[in-house]
């Protein structure tokens, strides 16, 4: 294996003879005013070269064969990525528009065979799946329930604190156990790029205290009158096969852009031991968009995005999902002024509707001899149904921006569970979980930025949030009204989030950031509404609670980023103070006898608190050879009962090895977890984990600008861990060879 690993790295060092060189003339605007960005920086990674543009936001580089990939940058904007590919060779021409930030967003974009990051350390090139543009962004994290559908984790937060969100539409799983995470519903064909921000900085698509993560879809362009590209793929550990092909065409006014992919997986296999039962699943994604400009400032878009997954085996979990389907319907509306002089810049219009389905039983499991409700059939089904619209105005004052957004939408929920005794003389029995629940909520918010002298950018995210809700069936009235004494269930929230960030340029390559928050989140529906929801961390039945107060969250965090010609660096540090923080309790205290019985209700404990830090970096050691690497930690406490929150990731890190050259690239990486120790045990009686490190190489080759093939081996040594977010103690995938074969018309 040493000898292996040693010629891998020899062949990192070995390049190819240098082509001839191009020269890149372009300019760099304000993507909401359209005026020129002055001093923009323009490096080409991976290599020790770049320049700056003029006042006039213009600048001039040469390039090279072994060029492939620029990042621009400008106090007050977000990154671009700027893939170079032959169509701009060709053209010698570049405009970049860079969009007004000063938080901290981790953007993947992606395009064709590749996705690019914002953050330095991800990688440019592994995109599987959708989970895979976020696992590499220190911070994210992800339940796992299963080898399918994993619930994304931000800084320790999950659930109803992290905004979750599709082209900022609202889209509410049906399962009342979380196995559908709306994560689950958008493959990588379906993506233009991830939007992933931490803590509570950015309001825009909703309050949450955790984070947000926007998964913003492809739509049709008019720049290509043809497109049609395919893939297919295999990986070993689950003998998983899957395919994918996009296509699209455009003429004249209107534009069309369709995809459909399909997977299916057998049962998989954890390091050194035998498949896992139950644990495979099969799905398919189809996803259409249609264009039309109605003149030189209107464009409108129809949407229809579909997935479906069935057979989905949850072998740590009390059953199986027999079918998860989702429809999303969307029709937007872009605005665009063209001229520079105009203060308003534009306005996005999205009127929407989307249904989610989730099915569930445990007929393929030996029910009398488990543990929770032994010998019982319980075959569940949830529901969705939710409507809505959400419409951003953008202005500009010179520097000066403003942004207001309105989101308005509407959710009914439902589901139930029958059970069915394998044994004669026992009654069937009917459970209604969620007895149609409907919730109705509104939102303004305001974003407004401003420099304050050179140095300084300033920005002040500013929501008001209303939310009504109640249980609309009999049933679940008289159980919920006779479990709180009370003739009125219904709830309704209104409140305020502001976040402030300021942020300094030292110098054209070195900024620092200061981010405050105080904001809140609101109960989800089951947490106000559940009836004896099963909790699979801790093995308690939970109902809601109508009373329950919003969790409300002070935040600090501190930032910093570097960016030279050979290297770049990002770092924060955080705190957030959790106030009304929602956990599961007795209902005469923690320590009350009545935890024999297994029931819990949600309510708020006093304070908990989180901290944590988060490095990432990229040093190019050789032109075309980098070395990259990050680091995570957070911890947490709950106040009320002095002991740590559960579901906390431990101290993470990747490290890892690349050589990018324009058609083809290699990569050895390590990825490794320490012990987590810090867990809850009068909350969650939650397990610890052992620590990790596995050790992974991928590679890819890129054949006349139109075939791709990408293989890898990951567990290389077929180590056999667990993360701590994952149920069950379930184990992951062992060694796992994979190979994929993309073309591109």
């Amino acid at each position: 294996m040493k000898n292996k690993i040693t010629l891998l790295t020899l062949l990192f060092f070995f390049s190819g003879p240098v082509m001839a060189q191009d020269t890149l003339n372009g300019i760099v605007l304000d993507n909401l005013s359209g005026t020129p960005v002055p001093m923009a920086n323009i490096i080409v990674t991976g290599t020790t070269y770049g320049t700056a543009a003029d006042v006039n936001g213009r600048f001039r580089l040469v390039l090279r064969a072994d060029h492939h990939m620029l990042r621009i940058s400008s106090l007050g904007y977000a990154s671009a990525i700027v893939h170079i590919d032959p169509a701009l060779r060709e053209r010698g021409e570049l405009t970049v528009r860079l969009a007004p930030s000063i938080i901290d967003v981790d953007e993947v974009m992606v395009k064709g065979d590749r996705a690019r990051l914002s953050d330095p350390s991800s990688s440019t090139h592994n995109q599987n799946a959708t989970e895979d543009l976020m696992d590499r962004i220190p911070g994210a994290d992800f339940i796992q329930r299963a080898n399918f559908a994993w619930e994304p984790v931000i800084r320790g937060m999950n659930g109803g604190q992290v905004g979750l969100v599709i082209d900022g539409m609202k889209v509410v799983g049906a399962c009342i156990d979380r196995m559908d995470p709306t994560s689950a519903y958008v493959e990588v064909e379906n993506l233009e790029r991830l939007e992933l921000t931490k803590g509570g900085f950015d309001l825009n698509t909703g309050s949450q205290i955790g984070g947000s993560i926007n998964l913003m879809t492809e739509k049709p362009t008019f720049d290509e009158t043809f497109f049609l590209s395919s893939e297919a793929g295999f990986e070993s550990a689950s003998m998983l096969r899957r395919g994918r092909i996009i296509g699209g065409a455009s003429h004249g006014k209107t534009s069309v852009r369709g995809s459909f992919s399909y997977r299916v997986a057998d049962d998989f296999s954890p390091g050194g031991s035998a498949a896992i039962s139950y644990s495979g699943y099969e799905k398919n994604n189809y996803k259409l968009d249609l264009s039309r400009k109605l003149n030189h400032a209107h464009l409108l878009t129809g949407s229809y995005l579909a997935d479906n997954a069935w057979n989905i085996g949850y072998p740590v979990l009390l059953m199986d999902a027999t079918l998860a389907q989702a429809k999303i319907y969307s029709l937007t509306h872009n605005w665009t002024r063209h001229e520079p002089s105009s203060v308003f810049k534009g306005m996005e219009t999205r009127l929407y509707h989307n249904t989610v389905n989730h099915w569930m039983d445990d007929y393929q499991r030996d029910v009398r001899e488990r543990e929770v409700m032994r010998g019982m059939n319980m075959p569940m089904y949830g529901r969705t149904r939710t409507s809505g619209g959400i419409s951003r105005a953008d202005f500009s004052f010179d520097r000066k921006r403003l942004g207001l957004t309105l989101d308005l939408y509407q959710t009914e929920s439902f589901g139930d569970m029958w059970m069915f005794s394998v044994f004669e003389n026992i009654q069937d029995m009917y459970l209604l979980n969620l007895g149609d629940i409907l919730v109705q909520h509104g939102a303004v918010a305001a974003d407004y930025s401003m420099p304050l002298g050179s140095r300084f950018i300033s920005r002040l995210n500013a929501r008001w949030d209303y939310s009504r809700r109640n249980v609309q069936k009999d049933e679940a009235k008289s159980i919920l009204k006779g479990r709180w004494e009370t003739n009125d269930l219904a709830q309704t929230y209104s409140f305020g989030n502001v976040s402030a960030s300021v942020e300094y340029a030292a110098n054209p390559i070195t900024k620092f950031r200061l981010s405050l928050a105080n904001v809140a989140r609101l109960p989800t529906h089951v947490e106000n509404y559940g009836h004896y929801v099963y909790n699979y961390v801790d093995g308690f039945f939970y109902t809601g609670n109508p009373n329950l107060k919003p969790e409300r969250s002070s935040q600090v965090e501190l930032g910093m980023e570097r960016w030279t010609s050979w290297y770049g660096i990002t770092a924060s540090v955080y705190g957030n103070y959790i106030q009304n923080y929602i956990v599961g309790m007795s209902d005469n205290g923690l320590l009350d006898g009545s935890d024999v019985y297994r029931f819990r209700v949600y309510q708020n404990a006093s304070a908990a608190v989180l901290t944590g830090f988060e490095v990432s970096g990229v040093a190019e050691v050789l032109t075309g050879l980098s070395i990259a690497g990050s680091a995570a930690y957070t911890r947490g406490q709950n106040r009320e009962i002095d002991e740590p929150m559960y579901l906390i990731p431990p101290f993470s890190g990747m490290l890892s090895l690349r050589w990018d050259q324009a058609s083809y690239w290699a990569e050895i990486e390590s990825r490794m977890a320490m012990p987590q120790n810090r867990v809850a045990r009068i909350v969650a009686e939650e397990d610890g984990t052992d620590g990790y490190v596995v050790l992974n190489v991928r590679g890819s080759k890129v054949f006349n600008d139109r075939i791709a093939v990408k293989v890898g081996v990951e567990n290389i040594f077929d180590t056999l861990y667990h993360q701590h977010l994952s149920f069950g103690n379930l184990p992951s995938e062992g060694r796992n060879l994979y190979t994929s074969v993309s073309y591109s018309l």
